[in-house]
Order: structure tokens, then C-alpha cells, then sequence
């Protein structure tokens, strides 16, 4: 069938389809004829003079020609093309001949002068000649017409991307570039594109980068991949990615690649960077910014012998409890806080918020106790006058202090100390400021033995168990999941994790502890599967030795199978911490290993590690969990909102589930509602449930 697209006034192809007609007119001797596109009643060619009639003739012509096509009476014993159908056309003086043709549906027709008679067997043979010509000039305007549109698509798509293709042909200097590599580096197209002249764009030490790039891969035929700064013609600042790779090609040797305009992407990362490294109420270091910082504090004081000292101090408002958090401050007094912390310390020193109520302070050049008095006493004396100017705020301050060397040589290690010693001062309220001892360490070491002989028995009992946090699509109000979550239910009291860190942390006992747990929680869906069809799935958290266990996949995919269960009917919920610190190949490759089986894998604590947004690209997570400290206080801070907006943009464009978590009033809800968040968890829907009550809460809906 002829069916010419819907292309613009300058089709070329246009003059040669009449040009065709004119020739099928001069074979028949007539000066109209022309081709009708029989199920449309459309006219798809004609010669010239049939083209200038007036718009109302052609229609009456065609409409005629189209009904007398279709009501013609056919003899059955000859070739439906060899039959005429004739009108009379007294409006241009003769008689219409047409000629079906089934094959392609369409109707070819001339208009004979008056007194001739239409032969139809030269009408036929010439429509057969001239056919074949048209049928070639549509094929080649549909593909016209399906390059246009490739090339209008391409160009969209340079357009969003920010992305254009170039080539060079390395013998005659040659450049190709699209119109977005132009636009890029704010050229026009003078046709006086040279590679000296794109050079002078990229500043030095830029320029020298590329060209070496480009002489290597010339040279090697190899490729390259650069990201650098350039100074477009007219003056602006950017930075471009380009990737090349050279081959010989029809003409020689060619480089060829893209560039792609990275300057909001880059931007944009250095946004996330901050925000993963600052806390965003009080513009804080974090506290993974932090340990960086000390890291860095170590290694100077290491080369330039130096000494200094690290606070970790713990704030509570004693006026202000919930039954949810505890002791907790509101955002306005944490920037009071941080500001008159940054009172009492000098420019060379680092304030970090660690967590909700803790903030860190490494003091550098603090040699001893006697030269820690000064700093303490300002801070003291801060303390003190927020209690005096708000009398409703009755701020308690425990402070835990370590020295380097002396009492540690490792960021980590110096760390734990002044954690040791902040736990500690929780127990003495009359002695709130305590500094790191051997006696304190020895404390610890056997608080630690305890627990952890307490632990062992515990084992035998069965008396650590899941609770299941329930996770809610806001949009139906139903639960969709749920977090379990390891409790120690001794005989006297239920025990949070985060009460007994020492157990879960130490290799064998922890282990052990997450080997019951899961037990649990594969029995307890088993149940739950019998008891109801809906879809959920359990989101069990594992440490880095669980997932590196050579065992860890053959004992959960066997224990999956002995309860008629899938892998997916659970999700492995990892933490930065589990990928930091291992080499990533391995950890990778474990990783995806498990992936390949059926398991999924979900980032927990998303956004407040250094490196999030290379490890959702870098590792097989089908979903991340936005960290609670973006959702407190989402509901009044716009960058806030901003943040997890556009956490949720990225990994919707990756096809990654999303999860706020730490909701805790329906002010928060209704804002992550508002920037598309539609999955959340915490304890506005629920405190973390035993089996039986969560169990109940699914049948319920």
C-alpha cells in the first residue's frame, strides 16, 4: 500500500512521485492521471496538471473514483486489475478510467479527452511500468521519514542527556561533530572546526590531559575516559566527560566518542557529598566525616609528634522526654548548642554531631589534663548559661575524653575509649566528665565477660527473638513488610539491641545470636503464609561476617526451601559499615553471588555514609532505607525535603524501592507524602511487635 508520511513542505521526494505521473500521462497521451490510496480515499500522487486544480475538483474526483472502486460489479473470470471502471467527467471535458490493483490497494486513474476511448490493456501496462517507480519513492520516503525521526529523537535526546557524538579522522584532521558537541562548547558551525581550536577551550593543565589521551589511543587504538573542566567560547565554565575510543575505519584511522556536559551532575554530587557528611539542622561534620577528620588528626600528630584530645559529649533535656526517643532536643536547640560549641574551640579544632544527642570535639594540641581545663570550663560555662537564659531547658552534659597517644594510637581505637569513658560518666551523675583509665577499660572488659556468659545461656533459652516493625504503603494504609528486629527477652526485662551491642558485635556469640534469630524469623513466615495470601516480605538485617560467610547463602537458601519459602519473600538489609573496609571485588562478587539465587539486598541507613551513592551503583540493592535523621524535623526544613527528594528521584531512575524510616507523627508522614515517598516505617504505625501481635495486625489489615 501507498502511504506517504507526514513530512514537511521540502520533501523531495514529492517532484519525483509527480515527475513519475507526468511520464505515466505522456505514456497514455492525457494530461491527468494520478494514484489514490484506495482505503483512505487519499491522493498519494499525481502529474502537474492534475496537482494545480483547484483543492475542490481533486476532492470530487477522488471521493467519485474511491465509491465507484468500491461498488463496482467485478467478473469474477478476469484479473481485478484488467477491469476498467469509467466516469464520465464533464468538468474537464472526457471520461475517467480507473484501474484497481488489490495487491497494494490502490486505484490508478486518467482522464481521457472527449471522443478518445480508454484502452485497457496500454492503461494497464503503462500503470504496470510506472507503479514499481512510486511503490521505490515511497520506500524511500518512509525511510526518509524514519531517519527524520531518528534524528529529531537523537537530537532530544543530546538535548536532556546533555550529550553529543563526535568523530576525527586522524589523516585529514577531519571533525564531525553533532549540533549538542557544538552548543557544548558554544561554537557555531563555520565550518572551521579544527583540533587546535577546540584545544585552546580545555585551560591547562586540562588541555595537555586530553591531547596526550588522544595521541595515546591514536597510537594504541585504545580508549580513554576524562572528566575536566573547558572555558566555551563565549566565556562560561563547565566541566565535560568525554569517552573515545580509536579503530580504523573506512577512511583510515578515526578517534570517535561523545562528550557529555556533566557541570550540574558534578554540581550535584558535590551537594550529596555534603549532605552524606554533614548533619543537616545544625552544617555539622557527621559522623562519618568525622572519623575521617580523625584519621587525618592521627596521622599529622603521628609525623609531627603532636598530642591532642577527643570529647564525645551526650546532651539531654531533661524536660523534654518521649516515649519513643527518650531524652531528646529540638532542632532550634541543637543549633544553640552548636554555635556556643564553637565558642569554646579554635578554627583548627573539629565539632562534629556523631548522632541524635551526641555531638564529638577533637581538641588538637591539648597535651594533657592540665591543658584540657581552659576548653572544659568554657564549655561548662556554656552549659550553664543555656540553663540560666531558658529556664525551661534543663540541659544535662556527660562527657567522655581520651588522649593520643596515650590512651589510643587508632581513630577507631581512640574512639571507643572516649566511648568507654562517656559510659562510664552515665553512671556516675555526680561525676559527669570523665576521662579514659585502665580502670575504666578493665570495667568494660569485664562488663563485657558478663554479658557476654549471659548471652551464651541465653542461647540455650531461645531468649533472643524477632520483632517485626511493620512497613506501610501510605498511599493504601495496608502493611506491605516488615523490619525484624532482635530483642533479648530475658526473665526480668526485654532488652533493645542497641542494650546489648557488645553481644551482637563479638564474632562467635554474635553469629550465633543471628543464626537463632533468622531460625525465628523463617518458622514465624512460614506461619504467617499459611495464615494469609497477602504479598509482604520480612526485611532481616545481616553484619559483614554473615554475609561473608562461606555458609551464609546454602544455610538460608536450605532452610528457605525446608519451609516451602522463596528468597524472595525476604530482604538482606546491609549498612555502609558492612561494605567499608572489605575489599569491594570480594564483597561484590559474595554479593552478587547471592543476587543470582534469589536474594535481595537492601541498604539500610541510606544517605548518611561517604559513599552511598557508589555503592547503590556499585552493589545489587534492589532498595534503599532513607535514614530516620532525614525524616526528623522533614516537616519545617525545606533542605530537609530536598534531600529526600532527590534520594527518591535517583533511585526511582534506577529501579531501586525506597523506604523512609524513623516516622514518627503524621506531620512527617504527610511531607514525605508530598516529595513521593510512599513507603515508611516507624512508630506512628507501630512499635516493633512480637509474632503474635503482628501477625494479628496483617489478618486485620
Amino acid at each position: 500500500m501507498l502511504d506517504r508520511p507526514d513530512l514537511s513542505d521540502d520533501d523531495p521526494f514529492e517532484e519525483l512521485a509527480s515527475s513519475a505521473c507526468n511520464l505515466l500521462a505522456d505514456s497514455l497521451g492525457v494530461r491527468y492521471c494520478g494514484i489514490i490510496n484506495a482505503d483512505e480515499a487519499t491522493l498519494r500522487a499525481s502529474s502537474s496538471e492534475f496537482y494545480y486544480l483547484p483543492d475542490d475538483v481533486k476532492r470530487r474526483i477522488v471521493d467519485n473514483l474511491s465509491d465507484a472502486v468500491l461498488t463496482a460489479e467485478y467478473d469474477s473470470d478476469v484479473t481485478l486489475s484488467s477491469q476498467l471502471i469509467t466516469l464520465d467527467e464533464p468538468g474537464l471535458g472526457g471520461t475517467l478510467g480507473a484501474l484497481f490493483f488489490p495487491e497494494t490497494e490502490v486505484t490508478v486513474f486518467s482522464v481521457a479527452p472527449a471522443g478518445r476511448t480508454i484502452d485497457p490493456t496500454r492503461f494497464r501496462r503503462a500503470a504496470v511500468s510506472a507503479l514499481p517507480i512510486l511503490y521505490r519513492l515511497e520506500d524511500l520516503r518512509t525511510e526518509r521519514h524514519d531517519l527524520i525521526k531518528s534524528a529529531n529523537l537523537l537530537h532530544h535526546v543530546e538535548e536532556l542527556a546533555k550529550v553529543g557524538g563526535w568523530e576525527q579522522t586522524l589523516a585529514s584532521g577531519r571533525m564531525l561533530w553533532s549540533d549538542e558537541i557544538y552548543r557544548m562548547h558554544g561554537l557555531e558551525k563555520d565550518g572551521n572546526l579544527t583540533l587546535d581550536r577546540v584545544l585552546a577551550l580545555y585551560p591547562s593543565p586540562a588541555r595537555e590531559r586530553l591531547t596526550l589521551e588522544l595521541e595515546r589511543a591514536a597510537a594504541e587504538r585504545s580508549g580513554f575516559d576524562v572528566t575536566m573542566p573547558i572555558r566555551t567560547a563565549s566565556g562560561d565554565q563547565r566541566i565535560v566527560r568525554t569517552v573515545g575510543r580509536a579503530e580504523i575505519g573506512p577512511e583510515g584511522p578515526i578517534i570517535y566518542g561523545i562528550t557529555q556536559d556533566v557541570t550540574s551532575q558534578m554540581s550535584a554530587e558535590r551537594r550529596q557529598w555534603w549532605a552524606a557528611n554533614h548533619d543537616t539542622v545544625t552544617k555539622l561534620p557527621n559522623r562519618l566525616l568525622f572519623e575521617d577528620r580523625l584519621e587525618t588528626a592521627v596521622l599529622r600528630a603521628r609525623r609531627d609528634g603532636r598530642r591532642f584530645a577527643v570529647i564525645i559529649i551526650e546532651l539531654a533535656n531533661r524536660n523534654h522526654r518521649t516515649t519513643m526517643s527518650g531524652y531528646t532536643l529540638p532542632d532550634k536547640l541543637m543549633l544553640d548548642i552548636s554555635a556556643r560549641l564553637a565558642g569554646v574551640t579554635r578554627g583548627s579544632d573539629t565539632i562534629a554531631r556523631l548522632s541524635l544527642n551526641e555531638f564529638a570535639i577533637i581538641l588538637s594540641d591539648v597535651k594533657d589534663r592540665e591543658t584540657l581545663k581552659p576548653a572544659l570550663s568554657r564549655l561548662q560555662a556554656q552549659i550553664a548559661a543555656m540553663r540560666r537564659e531558658d529556664p525551661g531547658t534543663d540541659i544535662v552534659a556527660n562527657l567522655g575524653i581520651a588522649f593520643y597517644p596515650e590512651h589510643a594510637t587508632g581513630g577507631e581505637e581512640l574512639t571507643r575509649a572516649a566511648e568507654m569513658a562517656l559510659a562510664q560518666s552515665r553512671r556516675t551523675p555526680n561525676d559527669p566528665v570523665r576521662i579514659f583509665d585502665n580502670q575504666i577499660a578493665n570495667d568494660v572488659a569485664k562488663r563485657r565477660q558478663t554479658i557476654l556468659a549471659r548471652a551464651r545461656d541465653s542461647l540455650t533459652k531461645s531468649e533472643f527473638v524477632p520483632y517485626y516493625q511493620p512497613q506501610i504503603d501510605i498511599e493504601t494504609n495496608q502493611v506491605v513488610g516488615a523490619e525484624a528486629l532482635v530483642r533479648w527477652q530475658t526473665a526480668d526485662v526485654l532488652l533493645d539491641a542497641k542494650d546489648f551491642a557488645y553481644v551482637l558485635d563479638d564474632h562467635e556469640v554474635g553469629s550465633a545470636v543471628g543464626r537463632s534469630v533468622l531460625d525465628s524469623v523463617i518458622a514465624d513466615i512460614s506461619k504467617l503464609r499459611t495464615m494469609t495470601q497477602r504479598p509482604f516480605r520480612i526485611s532481616v538485617n545481616a553484619s559483614r561476617t554473615e554475609v561473608l560467610r562461606n555458609d551464609f547463602l546454602d544455610t538460608f537458601l536450605e532452610k528457605t526451601r525446608n519451609e516451602n519459602l522463596q528468597p524472595n519473600d525476604f530482604i538482606i538489609e546491609i549498612t555502609e559499615d558492612v561494605i567499608i573496609g572489605v575489599d569491594d571485588q570480594t564483597l561484590h562478587d559474595k554479593i552478587s553471588y547471592l543476587a543470582s539465587s534469589g536474594v535481595d539486598f537492601s541498604l539500610d541507613d541510606f544517605g548518611t555514609g561517604y559513599a552511598s551513592l557508589i555503592h547503590i551503583t556499585s552493589f545489587p540493592v534492589k532498595e534503599i532505607k532513607i535514614d530516620k535523621q532525614f525524616v526528623w524535623g522533614i516537616e519545617n526544613d525545606r533542605r530537609k525535603r530536598a534531600i529526600v527528594k532527590g534520594i527518591i528521584q535517583i533511585a526511582r531512575s534506577m529501579g531501586l524501592h525506597v523506604i523512609a524510616e524513623g516516622v514518627e507523627t503524621v506531620e512527617q508522614q504527610e511531607a514525605l507524602r508530598e516529595i513521593g515517598c510512599r513507603y515508611v516505617q516507624g512508630y506512628l504505625y507501630a512499635f516493633p511487635l512480637p509474632f503474635a501481635e503482628f501477625a494479628a495486625m496483617l489478618e486485620a489489615g
